[in-house]
């Protein structure tokens, strides 16, 4: 009679095969996508259709500010895209340079600026050319009714038509973001210019204004959980007949 109490033979386990587990980071500084569209819009059209220099060069970053400019003048400078804010990169944090009235008004004239207030403020002399002042392509604010400080910053965007950020760049723009995260390049690639449609690429600075000034009215109105107010725009101007 077999022994009741004692195992017959041997148990082999194989090792449980775990499936594999993809870890995907989430990026908490990703441009919004709200703000890459309206920035988007103006690179995609300066890029199929530059302004001009005197010699006809192409000035595809003099056209994105055009558009990103009027738009904030059309908000009554609170919009919350400014570009080409100069910063005082020898305060610390690094000061946006803006108008003495109107706080959230970028200042239109920086050799003016330097003239009056630089060497009074600081004692010494500017030097151009040593990175005592920086300008980002575009500033994206937290609240538009607030200067473009540090603490206020919610990306600093360097634009790019072919080429790339410089080493001055790289250096100095975490420096007026206070986060590296928070420098964010953007060109006709990243924006899928070649996919944008028709509009975007033929619409004047005054249509660009409307329709971004639609698209931060509703974000705004959203933001503080009521149903959007869109401001009222003036109709595009008709094209003048030609002269017969």
């Amino acid at each position: 009679m077999a022994d009741q109490g004692k195992p017959k033979g041997t148990l082999v386990t194989s090792p449980v095969q775990m499936p594999a587990i993809k870890v995907v980071a989430i990026d908490n500084d990703a441009l919004d996508p709200q703000d890459k569209e309206v920035i988007c819009k103006a690179i995609c059209y300066c890029s199929s259709i530059p302004n001009k220099g005197k010699t006809e060069q192409n000035l595809h970053q003099s056209c994105v500010s055009e558009r990103l400019k009027e738009l904030d003048k059309f908000l009554s400078y609170q919009s919350p895209y400014k570009a080409e804010v100069n910063y005082d990169m020898h305060r610390n944090p690094p000061a946006p340079i803006m108008e003495k009235g109107i706080l959230t008004k970028v200042h239109p004239y920086l050799p003016g600026w330097i003239k009056k207030y630089w060497e009074e403020e600081k004692g010494y002399a500017f030097e151009s050319g040593q990175g005592m002042v920086r300008r980002p392509d575009v500033i994206i604010v937290k609240d538009p009714t607030k200067p473009p400080t540090q603490d206020n910053i919610k990306h600093v965007i360097e634009i790019k038509f072919k080429d790339k950020l410089n080493r001055d760049q790289k250096r100095d723009y975490p420096k007026i973001a206070g986060d590296q995260n928070k420098v964010k390049k953007l060109d006709p690639n990243e924006c899928d210019c070649d996919s944008d449609d028709q509009n975007g690429k033929t619409s004047t600075v005054l249509e660009f204004v409307a329709w971004a000034a639609a698209i931060v009215a509703a974000a705004f109105q959203l933001r503080k959980g009521k149903i959007p107010k869109f401001p009222k725009f003036p109709s595009p101007k008709p094209s003048p007949s030609p002269a017969w």
